[in-house]
């Protein structure tokens, strides 16, 4: 984690280049680009989502991307393939006209009532081994320096960092196996208060889930063979049922369960939380081990890795309360 971006402008040339190193294969790091159910998780900046991500794999092939912002704003981009090397390159046009009014003013004040005229952008993304990981070299060749200077003063190379450092995320959650996610965060308090934090319904309601999320536990046996019955409520409504049995119990290590939406569907993934003491802190480590890379991914469409690294920040922010 925390590789850096490095960013080229050229005198003599109107390219943006950033290159990044990724600690993941090639082959892993190429799909997160060219799979829409991956590339969605990490396509725009924090805390930027990508609601739309249309993606036709192939030369002469269409996509059609959206990032909205917090504030509700939408910044869409249109383009067309002109060439795919799978797991070499990537080459492609890029076409944000649909952007707003007031985005090409500050990008394009020269276009002199042209309204939102198309900019041509021609983008090369090539992956090259590097060690155990990837290099990854974004190059966009603008019409003009000009051009390339107004989108780099209104922070393209700040949003690529940002997008990357989600992809980085992502990356670090799916390598250890087709089938498995893996989250880790070092929470700011001692190991044994982090351990009880999963066995305390009253305040598993304040910060288990994902941010917006409550949950309202309906029972739990916090034993090996036990059960924990609860229901996840989304900011939109919706109610999630979840069944837990709980498998293994290593007070204060280690905690493992199966997990399920009821009894009678109990074995969706298994999970493994295990917690390490460092310095007085507690690394804690989720590991979901789910049956097939299919369904890997399909909990990857569903935010499964943002909802992990958004859970284990808010028991961070709970049990900072608790002990300040």
């Amino acid at each position: 984690m925390n590789h850096q971006s490095e960013v080229t402008l050229p005198a003599d040339a109107p390219d943006f280049v950033l290159t990044r190193i990724f600690a993941a294969p090639r082959p892993l790091v190429y799909k997160c680009w060219m799979e829409p159910s991956h590339l969605a998780r990490w396509w725009g900046p924090k805390p930027f989502t990508c609601p739309v991500c249309e993606v036709e794999p192939r030369v002469g092939g269409k996509f059609h991307l959206v990032m909205r912002g917090p504030d509700g704003a939408d910044y869409p981009m249109r383009g067309i393939f002109r060439e795919i090397v799978p797991n070499v390159r990537i080459v492609k046009e890029d076409d944000v006209s649909e952007h707003s009014e007031e985005w090409h003013d500050m990008v394009d004040p020269d276009r002199k009532g042209q309204g939102r005229r198309k900019i041509e952008m021609l983008t090369t993304v090539t992956f090259d081994d590097h060690g155990q990981g990837t290099k990854v070299t974004i190059g966009t060749r603008f019409p003009s320096i000009g051009l390339r200077d107004n989108f780099a003063r209104i922070g393209m190379k700040e949003g690529w960092n940002s997008s990357l450092e989600k992809l980085e995320e992502l990356l670090d959650a799916i390598k250890v196996s087709p089938n498995e996610l893996l989250l880790s965060r070092l929470i700011a308090a001692p190991r044994e208060i982090v351990f009880k934090a999963f066995s305390d319904p009253k305040g598993i309601a304040v910060w288990w889930g994902p941010n917006g999320f409550t949950t309202t536990t309906h029972e739990m046996d916090f034993r090996e063979g036990g059960v924990w019955r609860y229901t996840m409520h989304g900011p939109d409504g919706t109610d999630y049922p979840n069944y837990v049995r709980y498998t293994e119990i290593v007070t204060p290590e280690s905690i493992r369960y199966d997990h399920g939406s009821n009894a009678q569907h109990p074995d969706m993934f298994k999970a493994v939380i295990t917690l390490a003491d460092e310095g007085g802190k507690t690394r804690v480590t989720l590991r979901m081990i789910i049956a097939d890379a299919e369904h890997r991914d399909e909990m990857v469409a569903f935010g499964a890795v943002e909802g992990g690294w958004q859970t284990l920040a808010r028991l961070d922010a709970y049990l900072g309360k608790q002990t300040n």
